[in-house]
């Protein structure tokens, strides 16, 4: 059977681009107003078989390899993919219903979908299974490798130097990851005819692989083509509407001068237009995708005929769902507009002012200072002979270039090895200092905001660190907190009087609702819900690691309380400055920060917590 070409099926695809694009918008309807919720709710249903509210970090990779987390995990995924296919499932159906009707049936892509939306999710969920069956060996090896020869020194270490051994891993486990990879690719092509003959063929979610596999016999390499050419015209597409529309914003922004309000209908302008093309855009490709997979299919017609008219009552669901959609989208830019900057920006230095000195170094907590840091923030950890000691990383490989542990080394060992020098030769007389050190320096300047790393060697990290601030008199300066949400418990119950607070850089669920004083979030996570929850809750939301300009003032405009940053002093003449700007100016930086215009170009050795 003679099959389409990609430029043909992009043909086809235009031609029927009104119904396509009709469906697309239909089904985003969908999502906004019915599917989003339901995952959201399903969601909250399974952090409820975890006993907390939300998942951070650690507590995430610990459910997800329990028995419950596992079935979570796939129920999740399940839903996931299904909300994934169904749009390439409505484009389908359009596709189809053009074939056998000789006409644009704009909703029969989204009837075929509805009555077999069962069929789908169970598809979902076989196709999730075969994938993770198939993946996890090669995982599993690519992490063996991982653990066998990237283990000896702090990961920080080789993500920095990089040595032999680091590019010697990315080999091994790249090879198992890229084996894994083909076969996967080699399964995906066999299956690839599954997901139309379970919307428009009479298959089962389960029998439609096996039987995709043998139509596809022999069609693999063709279809693999296809695809290749197919995601290249897409990149491609994408990539000069994003040139057009950037190269156009550079223009008419580079001619406005000063004028902050014609730049922010500048800047409006480009977004619309930039949204408008970029919907045609990926509509077109998945529309493409659609009518070549189809076409693969063989037209399946085990049906003699798909229903083209809608289920009773659909019309009025999806003005239904316009009219949440809408309101949803109208409270989101009301909330937005309402926002109110804290009334006071905290600057905390992280690691010091470690844009300027070595990190968690003495030189880098004086430059803090000096900076107008309201918090210090550092790293501690216990040594050897039970001394508290301010370092991130589990060895000195990276600041100082010994293998030496943490946990191993003695004060006498520590005062021996240079960790200044690596940044710059000035600060060779550099060592690491203790918690004391710190306090006592940071005294009736800054706070200190004290990060509890855990390596598995702890003994009383909490209880030590509680004692030493008690013997300096900090205790109204300092605030805990840390990546592990029991040591945040631990801590909050041998000081119940401390601001204790949870780091995070991914989380499932309220984290607003767990049992901490504050949140340190990475700024990805910094959302204006979040902003809401936190000041509704009494808590205050910092993010990290902020260090540009505009990026800086983005945050701000969210609400958020403090900025956790490399650069002190930057931060606080972005406060300072921000004064002058009006509410439309401020809104225009971050809308700038939001398309990726920035003015610092500085690299940061390490921007981890």
């Amino acid at each position: 059977m003679k099959r389409l070409t990609v430029f043909q099926a992009l043909v086809q695809a235009w031609q029927l681009r009104w119904p396509i694009l009709a469906s697309h918008l239909a089904f985003n309807v969908l999502l906004t107003a019915f599917l989003a919720p339901l995952l959201a709710f399903t969601m909250r249903l399974v952090l409820k078989l975890s006993g907390e509210p939300a998942l951070s970090d650690f507590d995430i990779a610990m459910f997800l390899v329990s028995p419950i987390g596992l079935l979570a995990l796939l129920v999740m995924a399940g839903l996931i993919l299904t909300l994934t296919v169904l749009n390439v499932s409505i484009m389908m159906g359009v596709a189809l219903s053009a074939r056998r009707n000789e006409g644009y049936q704009i909703g029969s892509g989204i009837t075929a979908v509805l009555q077999n939306w069962q069929q789908i999710f169970s598809f979902a969920v076989h196709l999730t299974v075969r994938v993770l069956l198939l993946g996890v060996p090669f995982v599993a090896a690519a992490g063996g490798i991982y653990l066998k020869w990237l283990t000896e020194y702090d990961i920080n270490f080789y993500l920095n130097t990089r040595p032999p051994a680091f590019y010697g891993v990315i080999a091994g486990a790249g090879l198992s990851l890229a084996l894994g990879g083909l076969l996967l690719l080699y399964k995906l092509l066999g299956w690839a005819l599954a997901l139309p003959l379970v919307v428009f063929s009479d298959a089962s979610p389960n029998a439609s692989f096996a039987e995709s596999f043998r139509l596809m016999q022999g069609n693999r390499m063709r279809l693999l083509r296809k695809l290749i050419l197919w995601g290249a015209l897409s990149a491609i597409a994408l990539s000069v509407t994003l040139a057009l529309v950037g190269g156009i914003a550079d223009i008419l922004i580079g001619g406005e001068g000063d004028d902050i309000r014609i730049l922010a209908r500048t800047l409006i302008g480009c977004s619309l237009v930039l949204a408008g093309l970029n919907l045609i855009v990926t509509t077109i490709s998945t529309g493409t995708l659609a009518i070549l997979l189809v076409d693969y299919a063989g037209w399946p017609g085990q049906k003699t005929q798909i229903t083209t008219s809608p289920p009773r009552h659909f019309g009025r669901l999806l003005v239904l769902g316009a009219v949440i959609s809408f309101a949803m989208t109208g409270l989101g830019v009301a909330q937005l507009a309402r926002t109110k900057v804290a009334d006071t920006i905290e600057v905390i230095a992280h690691r010091g002012a470690a844009g300027a000195r070595p990190e968690n170094t003495m030189a880098s907590i004086q430059k803090a200072i000096e900076d107008g840091a309201d918090w210090v923030e550092i790293d501690v950890q216990e040594t050897n002979d039970g001394v508290v000691v301010v370092i991130h990383d589990s060895d000195f490989m990276k600041i100082g270039g010994d293998p030496t542990k943490i946990w191993d080394a003695t004060m006498q060992d520590i005062a021996r090895i240079d960790v200044g020098s690596w940044f710059d030769p000035s600060y060779a007389d550099q060592r690491v200092p203790t918690l004391e050190e710190v306090l006592n320096i940071a005294k009736g300047h800054a706070g200190v905001l004290i990060e509890l790393k855990y390596y598995g060697h702890d003994m009383a990290l909490e209880q030590r660190v509680a004692d030493i601030v008690q013997a300096t008199g900090m205790e109204t300066e300092v605030k805990a907190m840390s990546l592990k949400y029991d040591a945040v418990q631990k801590m909050k119950t041998i000081r119940p009087d401390w601001q204790v607070g949870l780091l995070s850089s991914a989380s499932a669920g309220r984290i607003w609702e767990l049992e901490t004083d504050f949140l340190a979030v990475n700024k990805t996570m910094a959302s204006t819900r979040l902003v809401r929850e936190m000041r509704a809750a009494g808590k205050k939301l910092y993010v990290w690691t902020v260090n540009e300009p505009m990026e800086m003032s983005r945050m701000i405009s969210l609400g958020v309380d403090g900025l956790i940053t490399d650069e002190p002093g930057l931060a606080r003449e972005v406060i300072e400055h921000r004064h002058d700007l009006s509410t439309v100016e401020r809104l225009v930086l971050a809308m700038g920060n939001y398309v990726g215009l920035g003015l610092d170009e500085k690299l940061y050795r390490d921007s981890s917590p």
